[in-house]
């Protein structure tokens, strides 16, 4: 037999149709997990076949793309169970948890199985852990590594104005509060003790009442400085001008200046992510899903905790981390776009991480993605699909399924829009495009039907005592310089503050050469 031949021969036909999945065919693909035995099982996943006692698992470092409008069941078939999965597996996750259902199903089993607990409770603040989302960029900025601080400072800003920037159409506002910001992060890192970086000191930092003193102090800083030229756009306009600056940035920190004891949690820091990838470590992100005043910070967790495990995985001579870390983002739309999500959902999986996103309809993925929502997708090689009525999901899974010979030339959808309408929510059906496999609808056990997983009552969540909040005095530092104790930050060669008077002001028309030659110095994504 001529090889050649026979290996491009099924590429010569004229007559390709698609057609379901057989059981075998997505049995031999995934990692078959008996939940009758006690024993660690190899690798925990998203569910392909279960009946609450055998489960076969996707086990590899493939992301996974669910699809389910609201009510459908994405939760209890899909993401308690595949956290439960990974637990038995020796897997770490970070689970977003808007209702905290996924805490209460699955943290007893955790503790019990000997994991790390870490909840960010945002729903009752003062029980939990403690995490400050400055700590980590501050460590990297004193440890000399200023370009990894500039990167997750970048993300902290460009998320904290995310808001801000879809809800008006003068982006003007938003972009100069944000190099604001960007700018007093800088002069807090580089001027601040170690328990004054908090996001109470930047909120105050921010403040119109230290508009004098930190215009004295920007005139002095070097125009080579990100600091410098950053407050060079803010202090040179007119008066208006700043005043309105100042209004966007309050808008932006107005959440630390009016929820005292959120500030307080987010000053302090009892977790360390780098042991997410090195340790078994169970992370809830419990956030109320009836508002969505905290979202910025889930968004701003999720960033922080790519990078630093990215960067933990570069230690490993496999550029692997040693325990895989699973991230399930329940909602994922509904939380500010994470910044270069096509990019980490590209480069994690061979680092050992991977991704479950659900979204409630594509509609809602490209509202947030825009164009970066197809990359998304492309790198999810399990697609899920529950119930939807929007017509461009329905369409698009459908041809992802193909086509069957019909009565016409072209055939018809092995599965029409009409009847993926109609998956039975009660025997728990779903479509799934797993990998190259061909297409399966199967019934996925709803968690009550795990009775391995059943009588672990959820780990109780202690209160801890806040700390009192240390801020950062602009004052004080100003009279340390005037004193000779302490440096202008970033300063020009022989800055001294008495010359502030014969420092030169920008007019309209120089400032706005500034801001054309300086709109990049800052992260800002129009999408």
């Amino acid at each position: 037999m001529n090889y050649d031949s026979f290996k491009y021969e099924r590429y010569m036909t004229t007559n390709h149709q698609s057609r379901w999945a057989t059981i075998e065919e997505i049995q031999k693909s995934g990692t078959f997990v008996d939940l009758r035995k006690d024993e660690k099982s190899e690798c925990g996943g998203v569910p392909l076949l279960s009946d609450g006692e055998k489960v076969y698992v996707d086990g590899k470092d493939t992301h996974t793309l669910i699809f389910g409008a609201t009510g459908s069941k994405k939760t209890r078939l899909f993401c308690m169970p595949a956290i439960n999965l990974f637990i038995k597996a020796g897997e770490s996750f970070v689970a977003t948890d808007p209702k905290g259902e996924l805490y209460a199903k699955t943290s007893g089993y955790a503790k019990a199985e000997g994991y790390n607990i870490v909840v960010l409770n945002f729903r009752d603040i003062g029980y939990g852990d403690m995490w400050n989302p400055l700590k980590v960029p501050y460590e990297k900025y004193k440890a000399g590594d200023t370009e990894g601080a500039m990167s997750m400072i970048n993300d902290f800003v460009a998320t904290i104005s995310e808001p801000q920037r879809q809800n008006t159409k003068d982006i003007f506002w938003p972009e100069m509060a944000a190099a604001f910001a960007l700018a007093n992060l800088l002069v807090l890192f580089e001027s601040a003790d170690k328990n004054e970086v908090n996001v109470g000191s930047l909120s105050a930092l921010g403040h119109l009442k230290n508009e004098e003193k930190l215009s004295a102090l920007a005139v002095q800083m070097s125009d080579e400085s990100v600091a410098g030229m950053n407050y060079g756009g803010v202090f040179s306009g007119a008066e208006k001008t700043r005043q309105s600056i100042y209004a966007s940035l309050y808008g932006m920190l107005r959440v630390f200046n009016t929820q005292t004891n959120l500030t307080r949690m987010l000053s302090g820091n009892t977790i360390d992510i780098k042991d997410f990838g090195r340790q078994k470590t169970a992370v809830y992100i419990i956030v109320p899903d009836e508002k969505t005043t905290y979202h910025f910070l889930v968004t701003t967790f999720i960033k922080q905790a790519y990078e630093i495990l990215i960067a933990e995985a570069q230690k490993e001579k496999d550029i692997k981390l040693p325990v895989r870390v699973n991230f399930v983002l329940d909602e994922f739309c509904n939380i500010p776009k994470v910044p270069d999500m096509p990019a980490m959902i590209s480069a994690a999986r061979s680092r050992n991480m991977r991704y479950f996103l659900v979204a409630q309809s594509l509609h809602q993925l490209r509202g947030k993605y825009g164009e970066d929502a197809d990359t998304i997708k492309g790198n999810c090689d399990n697609w899920i699909f529950l119930t939807s009525k929007e017509l461009d999901l329905l369409e698009e899974i459908s041809a992802l399924c193909g086509n069957v010979s019909g009565n016409g030339k072209e055939g018809r959808p092995l599965i029409s829009v009409s009847e993926l309408q109609r998956l039975d929510k009660e025997k728990g059906e779903a479509l799934i495009i797993h990998a190259r496999q061909y297409p399966v609808i199967t019934e996925i056990a709803d968690i009550d039907m795990y009775k391995s997983f059943k009588g672990y009552d959820a780990v109780e969540q202690k209160p801890f005592e806040l700390p009192p909040l240390s801020l950062f005095s602009l004052e004080k530092l100003m009279s340390d310089i005037g004193e000779g104790k302490r440096q202008i930050p970033f300063a020009k060669e022989e800055a001294t503050l008495e010359s502030v008077k014969n420092e030169p002001v920008l007019d309209v028309e120089e400032l706005n050469e500034f801001l054309r030659m300086t709109k990049n110095l800052f992260r800002v994504d129009n999408n």
